[in-house]
């Protein structure tokens, strides 16, 4: 039987519409998935159904909720996440750190700055002088010249040199444009080690200055009564006495000026330039305590740093008789040792609890403000 040709359209409609015969594998594994998902909505549909009422009705409510705002119980939530965010820590106040910020204190801070830095500068000064005294200063050099004046000038250099360090923290802090805290920590230390080294430099002196049976004048060789042999003159041959004599005469001429010289530089540069600084200070401290004092920490800084500024008052006023005057006054020596062993002892005091807020891990400038001007 011959068989006709069809065309290749109508032969490519037949093999389309042909169905395809599943296999028995894939229809079994559709079978078990069926009984896979009915099973699984049984168990959700009992599980629902033996709820506690309580639950259903918390799942019927979370299933009606668009937004996170209408969750039951997310205003407590969000509480407790607040206060679990909270720092344990207040933080410091920016505001309060710059001083821009307290237009009335500006003008108390520049100043005190201006007294930080002469203060400073009055205290190199008096460096080199106790410097020259332990060197070449008769009655006051070291080693065995006299103990006593050599261990007063070595601490008298070690104590001016702390006085820099402290006013240079102090107004590092006074003439910036916010409280350093760190500067003001440095300054509170080394206060507390100046402290120590004017207690030191009394010490010392005191025994000499205020034993009022020696003649200290002659101990200075400050009288023309004294022999002046250089030990050099035994090697001189006898025949050059008058000229040795002579040249001892202007040796001592020479050194006697020089020493005039480095006591004037002490009286103008050292003692009344710091009296006349803790006249100021004095003043700014009384104005700190008045509006600090109901914080009991920082009045008895306060108070300690004005008791401390009266007795530097009259130390350099002493000194300033002493040092100015052509022969000395031992008496005038004495005042001052007693009246800087009291402002020692009161400010040392002082400096030590400022460090317990100036040198804090997180410093609060209200506090620190509370008891400055320091020293």
């Amino acid at each position: 039987m011959a068989h006709s040709a069809l065309p290749m359209d109508d032969a490519q409609e037949l093999l389309v519409e042909v169905p395809e015969v599943p296999s028995k594998r894939s229809f079994g594994w559709k079978v078990l998935g069926s009984m896979t998902a009915l099973a699984l909505v049984g168990c959700a549909t009992y599980a629902y159904k033996t709820m506690p009422k309580e639950v259903q009705q918390t799942s019927s409510v979370m299933q009606s909720i668009t937004e996170w705002e209408e969750i039951p119980g997310i205003d407590n939530v969000i509480e407790q996440a607040k206060r679990s965010l909270e720092p344990k820590v207040q933080l410091r106040s920016l505001n309060d750190l710059f001083y821009e910020s307290q237009p009335e204190e500006l003008p108390w801070i520049r100043t005190e700055c201006v007294i930080d830095v002469i203060q400073g500068a009055a205290y190199l000064g008096q460096a080199v002088v106790f410097l020259y005294k332990a060197i070449d200063y008769d009655g006051l050099k070291c080693p065995n010249n006299s103990p006593v004046g050599c261990a007063a000038s070595v601490a008298g250099f070690i104590t001016s040199i702390s006085w820099i360090a402290s006013y240079l923290s102090f107004a590092a802090n006074a003439c910036g444009a916010a409280v350093n805290s760190g500067a003001l920590c440095a300054g509170d230390w080394t206060a507390l080690m100046a402290n120590f080294g004017e207690m030191a430099t009394v010490g010392a002196a005191v025994k000499e200055d205020c034993d009022f049976n020696k003649d200290w004048i002659a101990l200075l060789h400050l009288t023309d009564n004294n022999p002046l042999p250089p030990n050099w003159q035994a090697f001189v041959p006898a025949g050059a006495a008058p000229t040795v004599e002579t040249i001892a005469k202007v040796d001592a001429l020479r050194t006697s000026k020089r020493n005039r010289n480095f006591d004037l530089t002490q009286c103008v540069m050292a003692d009344v330039t710091n009296a006349a600084a803790y006249i100021v200070r004095v003043i700014l401290q009384i104005r700190s305590a008045a509006s600090a004092c109901p914080e009991p920490r920082a009045c008895a800084i306060n108070i300690l740093n004005i008791i401390s500024s009266f007795a530097w008052i009259s130390q350099f006023t002493a000194l300033a008789v002493s040092d100015c005057w052509t022969k000395g006054s031992q008496k005038a020596l004495c005042a001052a040792d007693i009246s800087d062993m009291v402002a020692a002892v009161t400010n040392g005091p002082a400096a030590g609890i400022a460090t317990t807020s100036d040198c804090a891990d997180l410093p609060d400038p209200l506090e620190e403000e509370k008891h400055l001007p320091m020293d």
